[in-house]
């Protein structure tokens, strides 16, 4: 039975503008080492690609859009830190003089490498991501001073704070309606150009391919429904707060 890609429609509706461009970036970047071994799929991702550019230059225009420069600086300011964290503990892996302080080190990059790939990550699923990581490094002190990325650790516990706070201020304030121009013609041709996409996979393993080019498509697949599967996650964790926090409105008035 081939694979199938999971019901995704109705979840990108119920994102917000920018969580939704949020999710489809990530599956663009996932997707794309697949694009030159499968040809059939190039058309149809560089128009991908190409209306998630025209939705990015929309958003940025608009001064009412989620995406403010504030934001999208701090959410920059965590990926380079986390990325610096990384980094560190892969050099002093790399270069160990001894085998005490490389097994040390490969303790510690067992735990960093599972948070290589938070950066691709939707806002709120990477804030979370990022608060275990901290907290995996706050719980081996002895490790993280040894390798000197206590410092790095607490700047990106601040650094992930400080953008949680931002997003949730906006998040409270700004909505999709609120948004000058037509968002909604932008989000409509974007998720389009998604589901052409989703069509040709589909297509690819109704065809005669060889076996790396089904490997490839349902490799596709799989990155496919990581991000979306994540993205019901966040919106179903997002919608039982709100719905937790009107009952408590109820339960004091």
């Amino acid at each position: 039975m081939n694979k199938e890609i999971l019901t995704y429609k109705r979840i990108l509706q119920r994102l917000t503008v920018s969580q939704n461009v949020q999710v489809l970036h990530a599956i663009y970047d996932d997707v794309q080492p697949y694009v030159a071994k499968l040809q059939a799929i190039e058309p149809v991702c560089k128009t991908f690609g190409k209306e998630l550019s025209i939705m990015d230059d929309f958003l940025r225009k608009n001064p009412k859009a989620f995406e403010t420069e504030e934001i999208v600086k701090k959410d920059a300011a965590r990926d380079f830190t986390v990325r610096a964290v990384i980094a560190k503990v892969q050099y002093h892996y790399d270069f160990a003089f001894t085998a005490e302080y490389r097994e040390d080190a490969r303790r510690l990059l067992h735990v960093v490498e599972k948070y290589k790939d938070a950066a691709k990550k939707e806002y709120e699923s990477e804030t979370a991501l990022l608060r275990s990581l901290v907290n995996e490094l706050q719980q081996m002190p002895d490790l993280t001073d040894r390798f000197d990325i206590t410092g790095l650790a607490a700047g990106l516990k601040q650094e992930n704070e400080d953008f949680e706070a931002l997003y949730n201020a906006r998040a409270q304030t700004v909505h999709d309606s609120r948004i000058r121009g037509n968002a909604t013609k932008y989000r409509t041709s974007v998720n389009r150009a998604f589901d052409n996409i989703c069509k040709v996979v589909r297509g690819l393993l109704l065809m005669p391919v060889t076996a790396d080019e089904k490997t490839d498509t349902e490799s596709i697949i799989d990155v496919i429904n990581a991000q979306i599967s994540q993205a019901t996650t966040v919106y179903n964790r997002h919608a039982g707060t709100t719905a937790g926090k009107k009952k408590e409105d109820i339960i004091e008035t």
